[in-house]
């Protein structure tokens, strides 16, 4: 069983080379797939915009995050057909590739997955006996979703006050997507009942702006001398949605 590969993604592109070597471009950076119907099929267009032919591989990561907001990506090939998966792109040409679903035809909530693309050495493009010696110059990264055009977000929060690892008081605030579709919030903040302070966006930190895919969280100590240990509080989650 391989073993899953975590990253912090906080940006869709990941540059294994300074930026002024960057030979191609990929869009749509984000897309929805359908499980089922016409849907289920999307097209990618890759444009080499420097002056050498470039290699490009294509594979497909399940997308999964932890509470302290590290992304474990486990490869997906089963769930998806890509094809083609290498394509050889001239100066100043843009190729196509499409990905089609291949996964269930009804799931019960949004599905989430990395399209990579990998600029490869040209002598590696057409290699097929695994990875290993293959020069990876950089990639792109991809967010890949499937799921329903009915499907929606909803973000819960908890707050408990506790000590933190200073022995100082605060709150312990865990934002949670309970939902069946991702959500971005912007200005994150709580209102807290009974209390004339809220929880800033500021004072949130990473937990505003992160990418909450369905069935997934993040948790937070917040330093505060209003917080009394053990008590749980009530509150009311307020954002913008960013997408």
């Amino acid at each position: 069983m391989r073993k899953a590969l975590v990253a912090s993604l906080a940006a869709v592109v990941f540059s294994l080379v300074p930026i002024g070597t960057w030979a191609f471009t990929m869009e749509p950076m984000s897309t929805l797939l359908a499980p089922s119907g016409p849907g289920r099929v999307a097209t990618f267009r890759i444009t080499n915009d420097g002056p050498e032919r470039v290699a490009i591989r294509l594979s497909v990561l399940a997308r999964a995050t932890s509470p302290k907001g590290e992304e474990i990506n486990t490869p997906a090939e089963e769930l998806f057909i890509v094809y083609p998966d290498r394509l050889l792109v001239e100066p100043g040409a843009t190729a196509t590739a499409k990905v089609q679903w291949r996964g269930p035809a009804r799931i019960g909530a949004e599905q989430s997955y990395r399209l990579v693309a990998e600029q490869v050495a040209i002598d590696a493009a057409t290699a097929r006996n695994g990875t290993s010696g293959i020069k990876i110059m950089f990639r792109y990264i991809a967010s890949l979703y499937v799921g329903e055009g009915s499907f929606a977000p909803s973000l819960v929060s908890t707050i408990v006050g506790a000590t933190g690892p200073r022995g100082e008081s605060g709150y312990l605030v865990e934002i949670s997507n309970i939902g069946q579709r991702h959500l971005i919030p912007n200005n994150l903040r709580i209102q807290l009942e009974g209390e004339d302070i809220p929880l800033s966006g500021m004072a949130l930190g990473a937990l505003s702006g992160s990418n909450y895919l369905a069935g997934t969280g993040r948790s937070l100590f917040v330093p505060s001398p209003y917080a009394i240990p053990g008590k749980t509080y009530e509150g009311t989650l307020l954002y913008e949605s960013a997408d």
